[in-house]
């Protein structure tokens, strides 16, 4: 009974929005792309003027969709950014928010072998308990089969989520319930 009345006014209450700085920072790779690129792209004509900046972008598009490890690099990148939004939504949409609307901020996300790693701050209010037991919905909106959800070994406010968009695999390490904590490598 005690346990219900906060779960009931966490789904009543509103999700905060972000503040404009807040805000700013969560667009910050889409705003410096919209400013920067063309800036770049302007600069590069009036140094190198328009042939020869044609054939250098030309020649660095065509290196990054050839070289496969620099296409990886990139895709894991925009996937990760992908990541961070989708997650931030899905905070909101399943209810991952203290009483009062905070959700958990990322701090961040890196591309990993194929997964994506996010690196959570969990204000007061929000566990490892409530992340845990609604990974299914970020899965989904992640477009991931499998979330797995990881405590920092020193810090309680600290959460790891590996991202998973491959078939689920299983490892050794992993905890299956949560209960049944092993924390990353990364963090020991």
């Amino acid at each position: 009974m005690t346990h219900e009345i906060p779960e009931l006014a966490r789904q009543l209450a509103p999700v905060k929005r972000p503040n404009p700085l807040l805000w700013l920072y969560h667009w910050r790779y889409e705003i410096l792309a919209v400013t920067l690129l063309p800036y770049a792209l302007v600069n590069l004509v009036l140094w190198l003027g328009p042939v020869w900046s044609a054939v250098a972008f030309v020649v660095a598009f065509n290196w990054v969709f050839y070289w496969r490890a620099a296409r990886r690099h990139v895709r894991g990148r925009l996937r990760a950014i992908v990541v961070q939004h989708r997650l931030r939504t899905a905070f909101a949409s399943a209810r991952i928010c203290t009483v009062d609307g905070r959700r958990p901020a990322i701090l961040w996300t890196r591309p990993v072998d194929g997964d994506v790693v996010v690196s959570l701050f969990c204000p007061a209010g929000i566990g490892f308990d409530q992340i845990h037991s609604r990974r299914d919905v970020l899965a989904d909106a992640c477009f991931a089969t499998e979330i797995y959800v990881d405590r920092h070994p020193k810090y309680g406010a600290l959460v790891t989520l590996t991202i998973c968009a491959k078939a689920a695999r299983r490892e050794p390490g992993r905890a299956a319930s949560p209960g049944e904590v092993v924390p990353l490598r990364a963090h020991s």
